[in-house]
């Protein structure tokens, strides 16, 4: 099966950096490529955030322009492909949800076959997954048994994260070789997919009500910072403590507190690993 070669590339190698033409070979696959908003909310904002926290801390404009670079790398080498890669898997899996609910309905019809079904449910896929619906459908037309198995074969392969799919798939294969669909068996694993999504939805929902407390934990440390601040009053704070060695230990570890945090919380983020099936 030919696949898109950067998207490949995201696939299989995940470990490492990710450059600007592989995150828009996923942004591409399923909506339009980075643009300037993409870049501004996922390295200008965290730039920001913590030059901004530094700032308030200790009071040096070197300090947080250190802190300003560390953000934007922070942004553009974590964030922002973890923020991409999320949200094309996201997509792609529910369109594979899609492609299963479609083809198990077409295919309550005695009349269709596995065939036609994958015509039908073709016109109504989008994206990437389409144009692998597409390569599918081709390697089937005039194949016999070893050729089917081999086209199957691969979108299963592409897909292996995906158990309850790749099982699908291996029903469509069967239907095929065997003449006839087992269109009980499609219904089950139907529902397993849809329950799947589900709790993919509810997760995601969860995370969410996270991120919305985090970013009340962030204005209410902005709020204790500016309250202790002026409680002593500013030339107090800065000369008394952002400037003398107990203000630059104290502050150094808050913010290496913070930073740990802030890390471990981006990561829950974007990890949805609690969500794979294995067997």
């Amino acid at each position: 099966m030919k696949v898109n070669k950067n998207v490949k590339k995201l696939n299989t190698r995940k470990k490492r950096v990710l450059n600007v033409d592989e995150l828009n070979a996923y942004k591409v696959a399923y909506g339009k490529p980075l643009k300037t908003k993409d870049f501004v909310y996922y390295v200008g904002m965290p730039a920001f955030i913590f030059a901004g926290f530094a700032f308030l801390l200790l009071y040096y404009w070197w300090l947080s322009f250190i802190m300003a670079i560390v953000g934007a790398l922070y942004g553009m080498k974590i964030l922002l492909p973890k923020s991409v890669e999320k949200v094309y898997l996201y997509q792609s899996f529910a369109q594979r949800n899609k492609f299963v609910n479609n083809i198990t309905q077409i295919l309550t019809d005695n009349g269709k076959t596995v065939t036609r079904a994958l015509e039908i449910a073709n016109t109504r896929a989008e994206g990437e997954f389409q144009k692998d619906i597409n390569e599918l459908q081709a390697r089937l037309i005039g194949a016999d048994n070893t050729i089917i198995n081999k086209a199957f074969q691969s979108m299963e392969d592409k897909y292996q994260d995906d158990v309850i799919f790749a099982q699908f798939l291996e029903q469509l294969e069967t239907a095929m070789l065997e003449g006839r669909t087992n269109i009980d068996t499609l219904k089950d694993i139907k529902t397993y997919h849809n329950d799947m999504k589900k709790k993919q939805s509810e997760y995601q929902n969860k995370k969410n009500g996270h991120l919305t407390d985090m970013k009340m934990l962030g204005v209410v440390v902005v709020i204790f910072i500016l309250a202790v601040s002026f409680s002593f009053g500013i030339s107090t704070y800065i000369n008394d403590f952002a400037r003398q060695p107990i203000g630059w230990v104290t502050c150094g570890v808050y913010m290496l507190l913070m930073g740990q945090f802030f890390r471990k919380f981006s990561l829950f983020l974007f990890d949805d690993s609690v969500l794979e099936v294995s067997l």
